[in-house]
């Protein structure tokens, strides 16, 4: 079954690791520029790579605060901020549904090439590799071309859930929520989905996809456990509530 999860009964010990941070914040930005760069290597539309920056950001500072309030170790909390950097470095181009699996793999290999141990590279690839989640859009969209049965390995660790629930929690901001639409709105398959439900409801495309992206937010809210997390998660979905209530 892909994607491959080769220990999915126990965390990984990688996750553990102990000691200094390995890379600087200088460092983690110069990342930054990586993923970018390997946005437009890859054909990725220039509206897109703004909006893909703009969220790997989001990731990144919301990780930064809340594995504070976590009380996360300094290799926990650079795991998960380098995990937050790289997670998506494989989405824009080649097979969504894979991006967790390909882009664990292309950051490991940046990684290594910056001189960083093997152990953290790993660690960042397990990170990336279960960002997919339980639950979620691509989830939803996996299970519709693999069969109900399907799942993608699911976090087994706070820094794994960590970086799970900061990529959830920009679904919920005026930026993520912009994002979803614009992507929604360029994929042929959600573009059918939306026509259909606009004919059934007799309302207009447009609102038709508004409402799934709604939908999909407010099961993204449903995701998240970590409790600091969760408080600002509503405080979040209640601004997009009264942020849109023409649409509603």
């Amino acid at each position: 079954m892909f994607p491959k999860d080769e220990s999915s009964s126990t965390p990984d010990e990688n996750y553990r690791l102990e000691g200094p941070a390995e890379t600087t914040k200088e460092m983690q930005d110069e990342l930054m520029d990586v993923v970018e760069k390997y946005y437009k290597d890859h054909e990725v539309g220039e509206d897109l790579i703004g909006q893909f920056m703009v969220h790997n950001a989001q990731v990144r500072n919301y990780i930064e605060r809340f594995s504070a309030e976590e009380k996360f170790s300094d290799k926990e909390k650079e795991i998960a901020i380098l995990a937050a950097i790289l997670h998506d470095i494989a989405k824009g181009w080649g097979d969504f549904l894979k991006h967790g699996e390909k882009g664990g793999e292309i950051a490991e290999g940046i990684l290594c090439d910056m001189g960083i141990s093997k152990d953290l590279a790993k660690s960042v690839r397990l990170a990336i590799e279960r960002h997919m989640g339980p639950d979620g859009y691509p989830t939803r969209k996996a299970k519709e071309k693999f069969g109900e049965n399907f799942e993608y390995p699911k976090y087994q660790t706070k820094v794994g859930q960590m970086v799970f629930e900061c990529d959830i929690l920009t679904q919920l901001t005026p930026e993520g929520f912009e994002k979803i639409l614009l992507l929604r709105e360029k994929d042929p398959q959600n573009v059918k989905e939306d026509e259909s439900v606009a004919e059934e409801k007799n309302i207009t495309v447009e609102k038709a996809r508004f409402l799934s992206v709604l939908e999909s937010a407010k099961k993204s809210l449903d995701l998240v456990e970590t409790e600091s997390i969760i408080k600002y998660a509503e405080e979040l979905w209640q601004k997009i509530q009264e942020e849109y209530h023409e649409h509603l």
